[in-house]
């Protein structure tokens, strides 16, 4: 496969904004040491994919794999998991309290924390794009770019965002 084909595989592309400096950091998830800044989210994309070229061009020539992407990773369904045993005497008084497995506990309250986050993020993008509705800036989402909204230990990731202005009338500043 030619270095330019892999950039068409789903790989993981986050954009995280820097409230600080106010600038973007790009990230391949899948390319250890695969990150990019710009000043702006296009700017930072547009560099990403510049980034993520230039190292799988070096993966190739040094004879390495590239990795697949994420998004290939077929899950099994089944994980082991170690506990300490007072949590695991925790989950299982809760497990009887609920009249279900610990299985069947286990699992519900995975589902509730993975849908929590997921609802918090979609609520967060939404406040942004109401929030800059108001100020007079739109945004839209740049399809088939939106990126993994998942937490990050340096913040919060967003879909890749396109900033347009708008002259409002009555937008409220």
């Amino acid at each position: 496969m030619k270095p330019e084909e892999y950039l068409t595989l789903p790989y993981s592309r986050v954009i995280i904004p820097d409230s600080e400096t106010g600038t973007f950091t790009g990230k391949v998830l899948e390319f250890p040491g695969c990150v990019t800044e710009g000043d702006t989210i296009s700017e930072t994309y547009e560099l990403l994919e510049d980034a993520a070229l230039s190292w799988i061009e070096a993966a190739l020539e040094l004879g390495q794999e590239v990795p697949p992407p994420a998004s290939d990773h077929v899950y099994g369904g089944k994980i082991a998991l170690r506990i300490p045993r007072s949590l695991h005497k925790e989950v299982a008084l809760a497990a009887q309290r609920d009249g279900t497995s610990i299985n069947q506990y286990i699992m519900m309250v995975l589902s509730e924390k993975v849908g929590t986050r997921k609802s918090f993020d979609d609520l967060v993008n939404k406040f942004i794009l109401v929030t800059a509705s108001n100020r007079g800036i739109g945004w839209e989402l740049e399809l088939g770019k939106t990126q993994s909204t998942a937490a990050t230990p340096t913040g919060p990731c967003f879909p890749l965002l396109s900033y347009v202005k708008e002259e409002r009338p009555n937008a409220r500043n």
